[in-house]
């Protein structure tokens, strides 16, 4: 039977982005837990997806490549339409690089942005929970982070202010000379709305009010920063300054009275000449990209030496993997063998030492020929089996094995 191993190219990756879709269609391709759980039709599939307010992005590893084509197949089924035609379709070291470019900040709105480092370990954290990933993935999660994080400690794409929500809350600051006199509020409790309310409170606007459809959500958040909560109301909403918007809504609204309105939720829900949305927020994202392309370019360089790397560690894996496996049959081999020479032992009253020495050679020469035979059959159909053969006889010693190759080996 032949044993599975990763290879490089068995990874696969649906990706749609604010730049492949745009930004206002992006939320038509979210893919709900329900819908991931059903992708899954087999232990041949592993399935990590992305989501963010910029990227939906659905991470494979499939040990066989038609099940691709069934995947793609059935996430258009779950969404009535062929929303697959939209994606970009990546396999390989492609698609190693492309996450490894999105942990690094590099292909975010927000350039250098540190969100998304988390962002990826909970959505890996998250499909390990629902049994969708295995070691494939993890492996290919896992070295994005850290290769995300080693990005941020030799460059400086992440310096100055970054993130989307930055960008949101800078953009009304460079809006008003006295932004501590500005009413502002937040409509929206959940992981935005909280973020927003801690810039804003590192900025100095004092006079803030979170809204929520829930009230008790809102006071949560509210009471860490010292400020106001109010139950969901539009009318109420129009009586601030300043209002940042981050909530889903099944209608759109407007709101004449604030001076600005920041609609970060998606689809936008606000209408009117007052609303700037994450569309405008590309434009300064454009501006912070042409004056980081140096750091982009050593981040580049960085991702590149560590396509190489990860080729290595799945490399490693797959050796570590067999010898584990080999390991695990010789240990079962020499259980047997032990109980075999202990019913030999047990049935004689006073074995001699003659005879216990007779059993244990039997016992071990027995061992040998079960576990080499095979190995050593398959070595001589082998073309280049003197090859082999000099390399076992090396690490054998001549016959001799040490004890500190036989610990190696274990570990």
């Amino acid at each position: 039977m032949a044993i599975r191993q990763i290879k490089l190219d068995n990874y696969y990756a649906l990706i749609y982005t604010y730049k492949t879709v745009g930004l206002d269609k992006l939320y038509e391709h979210y893919i709900r837990d329900e819908e991931l759980k059903a992708l899954k039709t087999s232990d041949d599939i592993e399935i990590c997806v992305l989501q963010t307010c910029n990227r939906v992005e659905a991470y494979l590893y499939l040990h066989n490549s038609e099940d691709l084509k069934n995947f793609l197949e059935r996430l258009d089924s779950f969404h009535k339409e062929k929303i697959t035609k939209d994606a970009t379709i990546l396999q390989g070291r492609a698609v190693a690089k492309h996450l490894f470019e999105v942990a690094s900040g590099i292909d975010s709105l927000a350039v250098g942005e540190y969100e998304i480092l988390g962002q990826i370990k909970e959505t890996s954290e998250k499909c390990k929970k629902l049994k969708l990933i295995d070691d494939a993935l993890d492996l290919l999660f896992t070295s994005a982070v850290k290769i995300g994080r080693r990005v941020r400690s030799e460059t400086n794409i992440s310096k100055g202010k970054t993130g989307v929500y930055s960008l949101a809350v800078d953009y009304v600051i460079r809006q008003f000379k006295h932004i501590k006199n500005l009413k502002v509020a937040i409509v929206g409790a959940g992981e935005i709305g909280s973020k927003l309310a801690h810039m804003l409170r590192d900025s100095g606007i004092t006079d803030v009010t979170i809204f929520n459809r829930t009230l008790s959500r809102a006071y949560d958040v509210a009471s860490k920063f010292g400020y106001k909560a109010m139950e969901l109301n539009f009318d109420d909403v129009s009586k601030f300054d300043v209002v940042f918007v981050a909530i889903y809504y099944p209608q759109k609204v407007k709101l004449n009275g604030p001076k600005l309105v920041v609609d970060l939720s998606l689809p936008a829900i606000v209408e009117g000449d007052n609303v700037v949305t994450l569309e405008t927020l590309k434009s300064l994202s454009a501006q912070i990209m042409e004056r980081k392309m140096g750091e982009i370019e050593k981040a580049k360089k960085i991702i590149e030496a560590e396509l190489d790397k990860f080729n290595r560690e799945i490399e490693t894996y797959n050796l570590n993997r067999l010898i584990s496996i080999f390991m695990s049959k010789i240990e079962e081999i020499r259980r047997e063998e032990i109980k075999e020479a202990m019913n030999v032992l047990a049935k004689k009253e006073h074995p001699e030492m003659d005879e216990i020495s007779e059993i244990l050679d039997k016992m071990s020469s027995s061992l040998l020929k079960k576990v080499l035979s095979p190995v050593l059959e398959d070595i001589r159909k082998t073309p280049n089996r003197m090859d082999y053969l000099n390399y076992l006889i090396e690490v054998l010693g001549n016959g001799n094995v040490s004890d500190s190759k036989t610990e190696k080996t274990k570990n």
